[in-house]
């Protein structure tokens, strides 16, 4: 027994350091390949009608053509094609409105420090941009066509060097963060209007505080679980309770059990051009004394610029917050669903309505309160603030003193990364999954390979 470990180790290691001489090897690829191939300027420039013939013949160096890769080409296409069409329905230098104006100067005074320009958190080391982009070239060869069809990411074993030292449930951990400014006011309103407009602001504003995680969160093993106490006397308890799709639970008391939120959430991951889109599914549930239950989902993740540009992450799609017992919901649209010349991404724009549980797909009957801002700066409900970037501040958190032996914080990898010893990291890594794959096997073996019991 003790000398079938012994090789099981042994391979272990013999992998990790395969990985890592793989993953050093394509270390300065992505770079190599179209960080310099795509024009950075303008996109309306006039440089970008050129033909690559005449752009070689530029170049400075006695005529020789630049040779562009196959990918540099397309996107320069695009940018092309992009510009011509702008210009054609007079985008380009249109003037703005009033309101397009107002709404411009509210979003650029009031802005997280690691706000992108176009939209988002946008990477702040330059250095942990080469390394993403390295691994997503590795990912793409090992994975090929699967990958880019749509396969999911989340099942996808990473080489150590692209993780952080956290996993997704430590990570998730910091969305309790403004609970402790806006959960007491929501708890105390009788207006279920004003007590929506506080669950909204919060989370809309800790979207920041769980945002710029560029390297990826370690995946948290079956059965692993996290506790956090928090400066407010709030408590959070989260496990994973599936491996395959990777499912994380949680459930988050405030103080003095004045309200609960439970929930669950999980992820998948596809591909478009230069772009990372992480879709989460799943529902969260606060709960007060009274019986009403706010109940929201997640909105979607894009990371942007993938390959080439500033590397950011941005937050599209819809996000719905329901509250049935008062037949009141608030839905916000990220992206800036309006269009509005001047402004970026981050910016969203939603109402709290009145609807009916019983046929949710139907529209409103009546707006209650108008809600708009940016998702990395502020919320505005009728043009009165309620979360500030600038003046919040998140509570603090720390590990309770008894802690289950499943915590996060005692993962081997997660400690070997911390010390950046990256080989004892891959080791510890590929032995706890390993060890995932030998339980799976023991749970289809009783339960069989599709059944929910597992």
């Amino acid at each position: 027994s003790r000398a079938i470990l012994a090789i099981s180790s042994r391979a272990n290691q013999d992998e990790a350091a395969a990985t890592c001489e793989a993953f050093n090897k394509v270390n300065d690829e992505m770079a190599k390949m179209a960080l310099d191939d795509l024009p950075q300027d303008n996109m309306f420039d006039d440089a970008f009608d050129e033909d690559d013939d005449e752009a070689g013949a530029k170049n400075g160096k006695g005529g020789d053509k630049k040779q562009r890769s196959w990918l540099g080409k397309v996107g320069k296409g695009l940018y092309r094609r992009t510009a011509n069409l702008a210009s054609s329905v007079g985008l380009v230098d249109a003037p703005m409105s009033k309101e397009e104006e107002d709404a411009k100067n509210r979003v650029f005074a009031c802005r997280s420090p690691y706000a992108s320009v176009i939209g988002g958190v946008a990477i702040q080391d330059p250095a942990e941009a080469k390394v993403c982009r390295s691994v997503i070239s590795l990912m793409v060869r090992s994975m090929g066509k699967s990958l880019l069809k749509g396969g999911n990411v989340m099942n996808t074993s990473f080489p150590i060097q692209c993780c952080q030292p956290k996993t997704i449930l430590e990570i998730g951990s910091a969305m309790a963060g403004y609970t402790h400014i806006y959960m007491p006011r929501a708890v105390q309103a009788t207006d279920p209007v004003e007590r929506m407009k506080n669950v909204v602001s919060c989370f809309i504003g800790t979207m920041t505080l769980t945002s710029g995680n560029f390297l990826k969160p370690l995946n948290p093993i079956l059965g692993e679980t996290l506790q956090m106490d928090y400066s407010d006397g709030a408590k959070l308890y989260m496990e994973q309770t599936c491996h395959h799709p990777p499912v994380s639970s949680f459930y988050f008391t405030g103080p003095d059990n004045s309200y609960t939120c439970h929930g669950s959430q999980t992820f998948s991951v596809t591909w478009g051009y230069n772009k990372m889109f992480i879709t989460s599914k799943g529902r969260r549930n606060m709960c007060f004394k009274d019986g009403s239950v706010i109940s929201f989902d997640y909105p979607e993740d894009r990371w942007g610029n993938v390959f080439w540009g500033e590397m950011h992450h941005e937050c599209v799609g819809t996000q719905t917050f329901e509250d049935a017992k008062n037949k009141i919901r608030c839905r916000i649209t990220f992206g800036n669903p309006e269009g509005k010349r001047g402004l970026p991404t981050d910016f969203f724009e939603g109402c709290i309505e009145r609807y009916d549980p019983a046929n949710p797909e139907k529209e409103g009957t009546q707006v209650l309160s108008n809600v708009d801002g940016s998702w990395v700066g502020f919320v505005d409900f009728d043009k009165v603030r309620y979360w500030d970037v600038r003046t919040c501040e998140k509570m603090s958190m720390c590990k309770p003193r008894n802690l289950l032996p499943s915590d996060s914080c005692f993962r081997s990898d997660s400690i070997a990364l911390a010390k950046k010893d990256i080989q004892a990291a891959q080791a510890a890594k590929l032995d706890l999954e390993q060890v995932q794959r030998a339980e799976r096997k023991l749970r289809e073996a009783v339960h069989g390979k599709n059944s929910l019991d597992h």
